[in-house]
């Protein structure tokens, strides 16, 4: 279950195409912001999003990295 949930938060952010804030994310999928973290940092340790820590308002962006980060 848990690959599966991390491949349904991947996809939704690579058609964003763009960061979008954790607590965001987390009310368009219903899902709890602290499992989402988790969701996020194994994608991250995968190498398939980046995390970016918010320097105003202290939120946390995550944004999908995708085939044309690469080329």
């Amino acid at each position: 279950m848990f690959g599966r949930r991390k491949d349904v938060v991947y996809r939704t952010l690579a058609t964003k195409k763009r960061a979008v804030a954790l607590h965001k994310l987390s009310a368009e999928l219903e899902t709890p912001a602290s499992t989402l973290l988790m969701t996020v940092k194994e994608l991250e340790s995968d190498g398939l999003v980046e995390v970016f820590y918010g320097k105003e308002k202290a939120s946390i962006m995550v944004r999908a990295k995708t085939i044309e980060d690469y080329m």
